[in-house]
């Protein structure tokens, strides 16, 4: 599946860097929804994900955004990665 990066990454800390690249290369590497779900929720309870990112499924889409360092319960308004499944 493509990933499209829409945004800048704010690698203020190495492990920042280093789950990005995790998650992209997880997300390249499914074929379809239900397979990106498993592995994102997989993903989730062994990395620091959900530390620095906050993501969700739309109907046709899975979407990522960075937590802000000053105030991790905000994010930045812009996605930073979109990844589009089904038939489009």
């Amino acid at each position: 599946m493509n990933v499209i990066i829409e945004s800048l990454i704010f690698d203020f800390d190495n492990k920042v860097r280093e789950t990005v690249l995790e998650l992209i290369n997880r997300i390249v590497l499914t074929k379809d929804e239900k397979e990106l779900r498993e592995t994102i929720s997989a993903y989730a309870l062994r990395s620091d994900l959900d530390r620095y990112f906050v993501y969700g499924f739309g109907n046709h889409h899975f979407w990522v955004k960075q937590r802000k360092v000053s105030d991790p319960e905000q994010t930045f308004e812009q996605r930073m990665i979109f990844q589009q499944f089904g038939n489009f």
